[in-house]
């Protein structure tokens, strides 16, 4: 309760600032068009319930006793004609006997299923053992007198009034209970009626809470949906200025990268003419200072340049055919002077084959990148690996070395730029954190992918996927073993 009430609380500051209003009302809406439509099946379950019980119970009961008492009157006048055609006529009259003996049993029969409906004590009608009472006092009055219609003709005329008297009792009382079973009728349709109309109004003003919950539903969504127009068109218009400060950006690091070169080219320059003409120059370690930092800076615009060209999706890619075998054995010779001059070990197992679709030198420089990477974090005299092999429809260059290894939450994070994992030790190494960053994306642009496998401790694997081309009609012989070329330095 007390988290429910912390709710209402928030909820109703929303709505006094006029910032959820609309959402509030859409969920109040939606809130009580599922309560309306319970209440309303609940109320229709009910209406119907009522009105069919007021209608069984009219049909049982009020609507039976009303049949029952036309039957039952119907029998007795049968039976006190069939008498009266007995006394005129005399018990050897054709079928005089055969029909007073049907229309009396007819008369049982019609008192036994009066029997079967419930009487109240208080209705003001001959119960059914009355009536069953008066039908035995006719049958002992009347039927043994037949026997003396021709014998004593006196005696059966008295017993014929009797029992003319006790049928006409008996058809009084059966129109009494016709005339209680035609007002219990008219009553319970009545009820049923009533009824009809209670749940007509019911039904209506259910309908008429739909309605207004249904236009309040109507209103909510139509704020909520110019609320989300709203927000799309300001989305929109973020995004289009994000897209052009993207671009601002873009233009400006290759415009500023452009600018740079020829600056830090002349820079350079006038440093390495001014170690040429004086050997034992005093200012020689400046010099050398300003064409390495020079150097440096020089290769940092470069990489700038070329990310800013692929941010804007212009990266200049000279796509051509090569064969993917002697391409490695050229980059190890490449590789093996770089690792060299840090100290390090080249070992190569080149066992990869097949053709690429690629820019030559592209390839040339991601390769180099992760070759350099290892080197630099590899111990001193500590081994890079240079592998290549042929998978599927893969061609895998993998690059291994010893070195310190990474946390694994920390992989996902190398290729962005600038980001160093040991800013110390990079600022050490001279690296700026665009390396990684210009490898993969050289690789991407290649529709090619770079996997890292590391751990503290194990080194680190980086493998790139490279598609191999399919030559129409050959057979793909990738993954097909061949001999480990092994070179050592």
């Amino acid at each position: 309760m007390r988290y429910i009430g912390q709710w209402l609380t928030r909820v109703k500051g929303l709505i006094e600032r006029g910032r959820a209003r609309p959402a509030v009302v859409l969920g109040l809406s939606l809130g009580g068009l599922l309560v309306a439509i319970a209440m309303t099946g609940i109320a229709g379950l009910a209406i119907n319930q009522n009105v069919n019980d007021i209608t069984q119970r009219a049909l049982e009961h009020d609507v039976n006793l009303e049949d029952e008492g036309d039957d039952l009157r119907a029998a007795i006048l049968d039976l006190r004609h069939y008498h009266r055609d007995l006394y005129y006529r005399g018990p050897n009259a054709p079928d005089a006997m055969q029909q007073h003996s049907k229309a009396y049993m007819d008369l049982q029969e019609q008192l036994g299923d009066y029997a079967e409906i419930e009487i109240d004590t208080n209705a003001g009608v001959v119960r059914p053992a009355e009536m069953r009472a008066m039908s035995d006092a006719y049958y002992q009055a009347f039927m043994p007198a037949i026997d003396l219609y021709y014998v004593d003709r006196n005696t059966f005329n008295i017993a014929s009034g009797q029992g003319l008297n006790i049928l006409h009792e008996m058809e009084r009382a059966a129109q009494e209970i016709d005339r209680l079973g035609e007002q219990r009728a008219e009553a319970s349709l009545a009820n049923v009626d009533e009824a009809n109309k209670q749940a007509r109004v019911i039904l209506l003003s259910v309908l008429g809470g739909l309605v207004l919950v249904g236009a309040g539903l109507v209103w909510a969504a139509i704020r909520v949906v110019a609320q989300i127009r709203h927000l799309y068109e300001a989305q929109q218009a973020a995004s289009a200025q994000l897209s052009e400060a993207l671009q601002a950006k873009n233009d400006f690091i290759a415009d500023a990268s452009h600018e740079l070169r020829t600056p830090l080219t002349v820079l350079r320059g006038n440093a390495e003419a001014g170690l040429a003409i004086e050997n034992a120059c005093v200012h020689r370690e400046i010099l050398e200072e300003i064409v390495s930092e020079s150097s440096r800076m020089t290769r940092l615009v470069e990489d700038l340049l070329f990310l800013a060209r692929s941010d804007a999706s212009s990266l200049p890619l000279n796509i051509e055919a090569a064969a993917a075998e002697p391409l490695l054995l050229e980059l190890s010779e490449r590789a093996k002077v770089l690792v060299q001059r840090s100290d390090g070990t080249l070992v190569t197992g080149l066992t990869g084959f097949g053709t690429l679709n690629v820019d030559i030198a592209r390839i040339e420089q991601a390769v180099m990148i992760l070759v350099d990477n290892a080197a630099k974090y590899s111990p001193p005299g500590g081994k890079v690996r240079l592998n290549s092999s042929s998978w599927k429809d893969d061609f895998i260059i993998e690059v291994v070395d010893e070195g310190p290894g990474m946390r694994k939450e920390d992989i996902p994070l190398i290729f962005e730029r600038f980001h160093r994992l040991d800013k110390v030790r990079n600022r050490r190494l001279g690296g700026a954190g665009l390396g990684l960053a210009i490898a993969k994306t050289i690789i991407d642009a290649h529709q090619g992918r770079i996997d890292v496998h590391s751990r503290l401790g194990d080194g680190t694997t980086m493998r790139i996927h490279l598609p191999l081309t399919r030559t129409p009609g050959a057979e793909s012989t990738a993954g097909s073993p061949k001999k480990v070329l092994e070179l050592a330095s």
